[in-house]
């Protein structure tokens, strides 16, 4: 069975209550406040509406409000995607790597990606 179409005003609900979560999972901590907003962003514009999935995006509220609510392993989960995403982004911005660093950050985020589909995957999720 498809899922429901997904109208306009339902996605910027969705993103509202996706970013108010993310939000209150890192405590509204700079730089993760500015990482969750701008990956929110990002993903609500060059995601197509048809890849959202009102399961996964409820699933995903339940697992930020409990990471805001628990300083458990949820929370820490949410804090260490925004620090990997943070120098993720410093190290894009940064001159003058060479082809040895540019190697071998790209085998650990390809692994860190890896490792993120599989916690989606498994927990029907929608982290990024």
């Amino acid at each position: 069975m498809s899922p429901p179409p997904t109208n306009t005003a339902t996605l910027r609900h969705a993103y509202r209550a996706l970013l108010k979560a993310s939000l209150a999972a890192v405590q509204y901590t700079v730089p993760e406040r500015y990482v969750v907003r701008d990956k929110l962003r990002t993903a609500f514009r060059f995601t197509p509406a048809s890849h959202y999935s009102p399961r996964r995006i409820h699933n995903t509220l339940d697992f930020l409000w409990t990471a805001a609510e628990k300083r458990g392993l949820e929370h820490k989960i949410v804090k260490n995607l925004c620090v990997v995403h943070y120098y993720q982004m410093a190290f894009r911005k940064k001159r003058g790597q060479n082809e040895s660093e540019m190697q071998i950050v790209a085998t650990a985020y390809h692994s860190y990606l890896e490792n993120l589909g599989l916690l989606n995957e498994s927990m029907d999720l929608d982290l990024r």
